[in-house]
């Protein structure tokens, strides 16, 4: 009785611990970028350089996206957050220590690892604290933490690198992190003492291959899976790139650039909570449509980034931008896991989920350095922008039609 009452009370200390977790988190995720302006003197980096640290980052993520939130299961959500902020930690303070480039790569694989570990198992935090309505309240809470983190990063990061240099920035840190990880394992105590049994491991794998199996021969998620891997393209390019492009295209300081970031970031905050209303209050709670448009306005802000070489911008007018860019894309978020979630039904949503994600990952692996790669040959990043939104748009409107489709093939079946 006690016990039902217990779970059924918010929790705010509880969630201010996770969420504390997820902002420190997100301001590595979300704010490192913003010292690539610092690090190019020194490492002499190209465009594409700069996007391969996205790439190297999210391939340990990619890898590990399956199995990371199986962590959780057998040691427990206290003990991973602990450890994966205790390497996320350890990993950023060794860049301080780079001497060049490939050694900054290893360590944003190894960086890559520990962050794995904490988002899935702070899920699973809330998940085991709130019930109910009040576990969509704590999710939106923690999850908004993340973003807040990443504001805080691209904000704070470069006025402290400008004031005592990028490794002892990195090293502050890498330090926070430490701190974050003890603070995290005093305050904080799991709520759900049964943990994963190895005797269950067998059922376990079965039950991986099937919902595998099932998940891979529905079109209608492979459409999904699609439309992921350009949304990973996108997030991952705006948030590596777009403080080095003000820097290099524009000739704004790096203080400035970072600021750019930060705008863009909190237009991600309105985004992923505001299509899922958007949605909801005018087509009809049809998540394809909003991808639609998402993809579609998403695609012409990009468009209107590569013409501003041709005319002198006011920064007004490109934080505005950066704000509309970060609130399209990076703002899906809410809209296509509810879409996934709802093909795959609730007990399967877990591993839906987490195959997206991969696909996701992927498309943040490959789309940066391309698009580096596109402005080093041109010297200017105008078609880098150009080409990402002529391909937004096809991919978006070609995956509708066979979202349409495959619904109606599915409908027809029933």
């Amino acid at each position: 009785m006690n016990n039902n009452k217990n779970n059924n009370k918010f929790n705010w200390k509880i969630l201010i611990v996770i969420t504390f977790a997820g902002f420190a988190s997100g301001i590595y995720r979300n704010g490192i970028m913003t010292l690539f302006p610092f690090l190019q003197s020194d490492f002499n980096l190209s465009r594409a350089q700069v996007g391969l640290y996205s790439s190297f980052l999210f391939i340990s993520m990619a890898l590990s996206v399956i199995f990371a939130g199986r962590i959780a299961d057998y040691f427990g959500v206290k003990k991973s957050i602990f450890w994966g902020l205790l390497l996320l930690g350890l990993f950023v303070i060794l860049h301080s220590f780079a001497n060049n480039f490939a050694l900054l790569m290893l360590f944003a694989t190894l960086s890559g690892l520990g962050l794995s570990i904490i988002l899935p198992s702070t899920s699973k935090a809330v998940s085991e604290w709130f019930k109910g309505d009040n576990q969509a309240t704590a999710m939106g809470i923690m999850t908004t933490g993340l973003a807040m983190g990443g504001v805080f990063g691209a904000s704070f990061l470069p006025w402290l690198t400008e004031k005592i240099g990028w490794q002892m920035t990195i090293t502050f840190l890498g330090i926070l992190f430490f701190i974050t990880s003890f603070l995290f394992y005093y305050f904080y105590k799991d709520n759900n003492k049964n943990l994963y049994k190895i005797d269950n491991k067998k059922d376990t794998d079965n039950t991986l291959l099937q919902n595998l199996r099932l998940f891979l021969t529905n079109k209608y998620l492979l459409m999904l899976c699609i439309i992921g891997i350009i949304f990973g393209v996108v997030s991952g390019i705006i948030v590596t790139h777009f403080s080095f492009f003000l820097y290099t295209d524009h000739n704004y300081s790096k203080i400035t650039a970072g600021m750019g970031l930060m705008v863009l970031q909190i237009g991600s905050m309105f985004g992923r909570t505001g299509w899922s209303y958007l949605n909801n209050k005018f087509l009809g709670g049809v998540e394809r449509k909003g991808f639609v448009l998402i993809g579609i306005l998403s695609s012409i802000v990009i468009l209107i980034f590569s013409f501003l070489n041709y005319f002198n911008p006011s920064l007004i007018f490109i934080l505005f931008l950066a704000f509309m860019l970060g609130a399209t894309g990076r703002g899906w978020h809410g809209l296509y896991f509810s879409e996934v979630s709802k093909q795959v039904g609730e007990e399967n949503a877990g591993m839906g989920v987490g195959l997206a994600l991969f696909f996701i990952r992927f498309g943040i692996i490959i789309g940066p350095p391309i698009f580096g790669l596109i402005a080093d040959e041109t010297n200017t990043y105008s078609y880098s922008w150009l080409s990402l939104s002529i391909i937004v748009f096809i991919v978006i409107i070609i995956s509708n039609y066979f979202l349409n489709k495959y619904e109606d093939e599915r409908i027809n079946t029933i």
